[in-house]
């Protein structure tokens, strides 16, 4: 049996920002990550201007070996059906959002924290008797399972988190699903390898679709409504983007698929219960578009302070947590709100 003040299930933004945040208390925090790391990631690996804040604040600048080419991004170009764009800039000045590889970036995030990491570690079960809470966990290389105590549990395990579908059944019965898909090939395309591109046209996706470059690979995908057949979506996708903008593909690198749901756009955020909170995805937090690296960072150091003052001055961490995440809650629910009037119909019609 090993004892911590805080376990935190998931190495990705939101887990390093709570890990580093608690850390930075004086508490003794273990983070358990089910992959190896440096684990892959499918994001897009653009870092917005809170996202920047939030890093250089609380890990520094982000290292060189995190980067793609390009480098920066100068912004998000959006094309609407009738094959008109209109671009939403980075910044006014300087160079842009930075373009990384989130496997790299993550690691890097993970590794300044401070506190103990376990890799290839997943949570089989966890039990919160009120004063302490006792998590088995599995290491997936050797077979083996430890027993931890902790005083609180935090879920940065992204939108599947098995720790929110044990706390609350009923609410993960409601919880409604979408697939997202991407190709990775060797290639190339008119398309300006300087902005991310956005493809709003129904018969593409049920959410969008997008295109982006780094490392001069032609990386593209789209999202449908979970039980809907991908490709035909993305074929005529795919044909569009050969037609249209020259795109012609060699070696496939890598092809890569999620799930999302739809906690964010109807705002069921699910914050936690007892000594147990959730950030990020598992929460509830994902941008418009899929940015969620902005809210992760920011619930993550949310839940540190609330589970900090809770430690040192009896606060409730849970209603702290609640209050301290109210205003990150509206600009979530806000910020689809926008991703539908800038597509023109409903992002997730699921």
């Amino acid at each position: 049996m090993v004892e911590y003040d805080v376990v935190i299930a998931g190495a990705g933004p939101s887990g390093a920002a709570a890990a580093k945040g608690l850390v930075n208390e004086g508490l003794k925090v273990l983070v358990i990550e089910k992959k190896k790391l440096p684990r892959y990631k499918m994001c897009s690996g653009i870092i917005f201007k809170k996202s920047q804040d939030i890093t250089e604040k609380y890990f520094g600048k982000i290292p060189n070996p995190a980067y793609v080419a390009p480098n920066f991004l100068k912004g998000v170009r959006f094309w609407s059906h009738d094959e008109q764009y209109t671009d939403w800039p980075f910044s006014k000045d300087g160079s842009g959002a930075p373009n990384v590889w989130r496997s790299e970036y993550d690691y890097w995030l993970i590794n300044n924290s401070g506190a103990e990491v376990w890799d290839c570690y997943c949570l089989k079960g966890f039990q919160d008797s009120g004063n302490h809470i006792t998590a088995e966990c599995y290491n997936t290389s050797h077979g083996k399972t430890k027993l931890i105590t902790c005083r609180y549990l935090i879920s940065a395990e992204g939108s599947r988190s098995i720790i929110r579908a044990a706390l609350d059944p009923e609410f993960e019965k409601g919880v409604k699903w979408f697939v997202a898909y991407q190709n990775y090939y060797e290639g190339n395309s008119d398309l300006d390898p300087c902005f991310y591109h956005g493809f709003l046209d129904a018969q593409y996706g049920d959410v969008y679709s997008w295109f982006n470059v780094k490392d001069g690979l032609q990386i593209f995908g789209t999202a449908v409504k979970r039980g809907v057949k991908m490709y035909p979506y993305l074929s005529k996708y795919t044909e569009m983007l050969e037609k249209r903008f020259g795109l012609k593909l060699k070696n496939m690198v890598r092809k890569a698929g999620c799930l999302g749901n739809d906690m964010c756009t109807t705002g069921r955020f699910y914050l936690g219960k007892g000594n147990v909170l959730l950030v990020g995805e598992a929460g509830g937090f994902l941008n418009a578009f899929g940015e969620g690296i902005s809210c992760a960072l920011s619930t993550g150091l949310f839940a540190a302070e609330a589970v900090s003052k809770s430690i040192k001055s009896g606060m409730n961490a849970l209603a702290t947590y609640t209050d301290l995440t109210k205003l990150e809650r509206r600009q979530t629910t806000v910020s689809w709100k926008l991703g539908a009037k800038i597509a023109g119909r409903n992002l997730m019609p699921l």
